[in-house]
């Protein structure tokens, strides 16, 4: 299980993005920059090891948005949870 202590805070995430594995799953989480209509967001994505992210088909990645917060961490730490579970049968295979 990825713990909500094992990813960085707000300020980390305004100068880079994180990338990270669990059990063959890789993950990312990245600071998308709103616009005049949008705020800034969160978005975590989530693709099948072993690979990093840029030599990963985009077809095997999926991404969630979430506010750009200390609560969205959370929640996106919760999403990345949810999609180990759901998926853990394909990331055992990818697991190294």
């Amino acid at each position: 299980m990825i713990e909500r202590n094992s990813l960085y805070h707000i300020p980390y995430y305004n100068k880079a993005a994180f990338t990270g594995s669990y059990r063959g799953m890789r993950y990312k989480l990245e600071k998308i920059n709103g616009n005049e209509e949008h705020t800034d967001s969160l978005k975590a994505t989530v693709w099948p090891g072993p690979f990093c992210f840029d030599a990963t088909s985009d077809k095997k990645k999926e991404s969630e948005s979430f506010e750009f917060s200390d609560n969205g961490i959370a929640a996106a730490c919760d999403w990345l949870n949810e999609k180990y579970r759901q998926n853990k049968e394909l990331y055992k295979t990818a697991h190294i």
